[in-house]
Order: structure tokens, then sequence, then C-alpha cells
């Protein structure tokens, strides 16, 4: 259910990337943080030694370990950022439809995340910032 806010819209960024993380994070937004108006930021920071750096190396190991294997995965089964940021976006549409749901996407420049998000929460005036976390087993049992 969303609640109306009878004062002025925020800023709500939330940072993404393709994880279960990163979707629970949007997800709480949608559900707990966002009120009409509000306008949602879903904030992407590019790294050239992101995930897909690691999946490739995978996918290579993989089909030269099973040359019978299909080449399929190697050929971009997994989809591009543009694919998540959009299905995501589209989500946020789907559940909020009158949220202002806008991409911004940054590199990081040699900086590290922190100071990336930081910087670009200033540049936007961002009101609240909304960040997945992962968690082992342990930490969530004792808190």
């Amino acid at each position: 259910m969303m609640v109306t806010s009878p004062s002025r819209s925020r800023n709500v960024m939330v940072v993404v990337d393709p994880t279960p993380q990163s979707a629970a994070a949007l997800q709480y937004a949608l559900s707990h943080a966002l009120v009409e108006q509000d306008r949602l930021i879903l904030f992407y920071i590019e790294n050239p030694s992101s995930w897909k750096n690691a999946l490739a190396t995978f996918i290579r190991k993989s089909s030269n370990s099973s040359s019978s294997a299909p080449n399929s995965i190697s050929e971009g089964a997994f989809g591009t950022d543009a694919d998540f940021l959009d299905q995501m976006r589209r989500a946020c549409e789907v559940a909020q439809p009158k949220i202002n749901v806008k991409i911004e996407k940054t590199d990081m420049d040699g900086k590290d995340k922190a100071s990336v998000i930081l910087s670009k929460s200033k540049d936007l005036r961002i009101d609240l910032i909304i960040i997945g976390q992962k968690r082992s087993l342990s930490s969530a049992i004792l808190g």
C-alpha cells in the first residue's frame, strides 16, 4: 500500500546491481520507503572488475572442459547491464505507477564504491539511500 505524502517529494536512491541483495533492497524501497510523488533513482556503478569478468572467466573454463556443452551462455544468455536495469525500472513502474523512476549509471573512476555513492547522492540531492546487504547465516541469526 502506498502512502500519500503531504510534504515535498523526496529523492530516493537504490544502489543496484544484478544480485539478489540488490533486488531485496529495491523491494524494500517499493514496499516501505517510497510514497506518492517521490522520485526513485536506480543507481548502478559500473566496475571493470565486476561480476561479468568473473562470469566470462567461468564460461571460458567450463567451455574448455566440456566441448560438447552448448555455447549459448557465452553468447549473452545472462543479458546486459541495460537489461537488468530496464527490468528493474519496469518492475518499479508496475509496483508504484505514480513514482518517477530514473536510471543513473557511473564508473568507479578509481574510487571506492562508498565515495562514488556519497558523491552522486550529493550531486542528485538524495534524501534517502538504500543499499542491499549480503548477510551470512551467522549474522542473520545473531543480528
